[in-house]
């Protein structure tokens, strides 16, 4: 889902299939999980005396910092030059930028550039050629928007790791930085288009991966848009050659979708949630609920997706907000009954009873919660929602629950990993992007969800973990959870395994990506164990290079002992971005799926072609 978020430019834009606000901010003036985002609100309107400045050698006060008082959108004059509009820091552009609107008729100033910000409204911007020539203090970068061949000073909401020139981290050329490029072992295959072929949709991203554990075949699911909106799109493989590309997923009520993640139940099939949305012409959300969709086929056709929580959970309209969905099957606790139907599956093909579980951000007027939602008959009825995590007091400061991801081990233990996010830091930077104070939670439940042992934090406290999923898998007994660890400096983000074998209680932590210094953006990583070896094998988006691939690494699974060398499995570069622009946005999160066999599978979106479409790989776990 492309959210909504405070603490950034994308507040102005009109996202793929996104809720607002996916990420409360604590520190704001609105109530928990209320929409705050200008997409919502009226389209400024330019003053009246907004005439274009042709003289070169007049300031135009475009760029500069402002103050405007009262409501912050639609924005205002405030304390900028006559014909300028103030974009504040409530719509994430730290103290305040000057503007004007560029439609119609209307022109920039000479000293600035007409910028269009994704789907959303065409602003001037200061003209630059380097971050010198930019606010760099107050986070604002040189860079080159979608469209334009000039660099613009703009607020840093896409960072991604480089040298302070601009370059990138690493060359595999000779000279300073070099470093020889990532080997292709793990996956020696061709990648293969999974989405790009498909007539319905023009942009295809955020894409998870399941694999029938009857049959082998591999299913893909993915944010599809066109020009009328967003669905859930689906692919699957008999035998990962050939992918028919004709599976769709709508919400059958609600005019939008977005966030879809797939399961397999052991009986073979496929079941999907996903965040049903509907939205008005000008791309606000009216209204959205959590989904689950069955298919018996792989996914080529969908029974009518059910929604799974009570009604009034969702309370879009009135400031609330369900979110970042996710799904997974696993065998019921022994020795633990009661609930709807005494199990998924009840043992009818002989084997013991099986849980669905869905887990949810619930935002509302009265708070954040993370909560969690199980079926004992195969997903046709939920129990009620049991919560996992509350908006609080945490270490120090006040944070919000988000981003959660699940995992059952064989023994139907269920546990949960999510980042807790603050608000604003100290210097008036997004937290989102790394702080301090936000921090990787994670609870366990030996009695399929039905209560939890105490919260447990994962990561360390010198750790700055920044807004993204962080995957979990249970190997018996030990527990390990996969998160992004800012390092104080804008994208340059590392990737961190953190290994339990005492329930939660402590952590080893161990890095997985291998660049020598911490520079490049390592982000949106997906992970999982093999039960025979009991290697954790992981995904992600990386730039040491420059350019974009997906790099993988193999970490054994006793923490003592370092992950290993890292490989690429992509076949080709593409243009990495950690920002939410449509037209190159790479979704929240990547898909890794591993067979009873050592088959793993992964997929990813990336815009090798143009435009975000979605690709798989092969590989070999053993």
């Amino acid at each position: 889902m492309i959210q909504v978020r405070r603490g950034g430019t994308l507040l102005l834009l009109v996202g793929l299939g996104g809720c607002p606000s996916s990420t409360t901010d604590p520190g704001s003036d609105a109530a928990p999980g209320q929409d705050t985002s200008p997409s919502d609100a009226a389209a400024p309107t330019d003053t009246p005396d907004a005439d274009p400045v042709t003289d070169a050698s007049m300031p135009s006060g475009v760029g500069t910092g402002c103050r405007q008082m009262g409501n912050p959108f639609p924005p205002q004059q405030g304390s900028c030059p006559a014909g300028r509009l103030c974009l504040t820091e409530a719509l994430g552009f730290r103290g305040g930028y000057c503007t004007s609107l560029c439609v119609g008729a209307s022109r920039c100033p000479a000293d600035s550039v007409c910028t269009a910000f994704g789907t959303g409204y065409q602003l001037c911007l200061q003209r630059c050629q380097s971050n010198d020539d930019c606010r760099r203090s107050e986070g604002y970068v040189c860079q080159r928007p979608e469209g334009s061949g000039e660099r613009v000073c703009r607020f840093n909401d896409e960072p991604r790791g480089e040298r302070p020139d601009g370059g990138a981290c690493y060359t595999t050329a000779a000279g300073e930085h070099q470093l020889a490029a990532l080997p292709r072992t793990t996956f020696p295959s061709a990648n293969v288009s999974t989405s790009a072929e498909r007539a319905d949709t023009v942009i295809e991203a955020e894409g998870n991966i399941a694999i029938n554990p009857r049959t082998g075949h591999v299913a893909n699911a993915y944010i599809a848009a066109s020009g009328r909106g967003s669905f859930m799109g689906v692919s699957h493989s008999m035998d990962g050659t050939a992918w028919l590309r004709n599976g769709s997923v709508v919400d059958g009520v609600l005019n939008a979708a977005s966030d879809p993640v797939l399961d397999y139940t052991r009986d073979g099939r496929l079941r999907m949630t996903f965040i049903g949305l509907q939205r008005d012409g000008f791309g606000r959300v009216l209204d959205a609920h959590v989904r689950v969709a069955l298919s018996a086929n792989d996914g080529t056709s969908w029974e009518m997706a059910r929604q799974v929580e009570p009604q009034g959970t969702c309370m879009t309209g009135s400031g609330g907000l369900c979110d970042k969905p996710w799904i997974i099957s696993g065998p019921a606790p022994i020795g633990v009954g009661g609930g709807v139907g005494g199990g998924a599956g009840g043992g009818a093909d002989g084997g013991a009873a099986e849980n669905l579980y869905i887990s949810y951000l619930s935002a509302g007027r009265m708070g954040v919660n993370l909560v969690l939602q199980r079926s004992e008959d195969a997903g046709a009825a939920w129990l009620p929602p049991v919560t996992l995590a509350s908006q609080g007091f945490l270490l120090g400061a006040v944070s919000s629950p988000n981003l959660v991801q699940l995992a059952v081990n064989a023994s139907g233990v269920l546990g949960a990993a999510w980042v807790n996010l603050a608000g604003m830091n100290e210097d008036g930077s997004s937290a989102r992007f790394g702080s301090l104070d936000n921090h990787i939670m994670f609870r366990r439940s030996t009695n399929g969800g039905r209560s939890f042992e105490p919260l447990r934090v994962v990561s360390r406290p010198e750790d700055q973990p920044v807004y993204e999923q962080p995957p979990v898998v249970l190997d018996g007994s030990v527990i390990h959870v996969a998160y992004v660890n800012g390092t104080g400096n804008p994208g340059a983000w590392d990737l961190v395994l953190a290994t339990s074998v005492d329930g939660g209680m402590s952590w080893r932590h161990r890095p997985v990506n291998d660049d020598p210094e911490p520079c490049a953006t390592h982000a949106f990583p997906a992970m999982v164990v093999d039960g025979t070896t009991h290697d954790v094998h992981l995904i992600w988006l990386d730039n040491r290079f420059g350019e974009g691939q997906v790099a993988y690494a193999r970490c054994p699974g006793d923490p003592s002992r370092p992950c290993g060398r890292n490989e690429a499995v992509t076949d080709r570069a593409f243009r990495f971005t950690t920002g939410r622009n449509p037209q190159t946005w790479h979704g929240d999160y990547l898909g890794l799926a591993i067979a009873a066999d050592g088959t793993l599978w992964a997929t990813w979106s990336d815009t090798r072609e143009g435009s975000p479409h979605m690709y798989a790989a092969r590989g070999r776990a053993r």
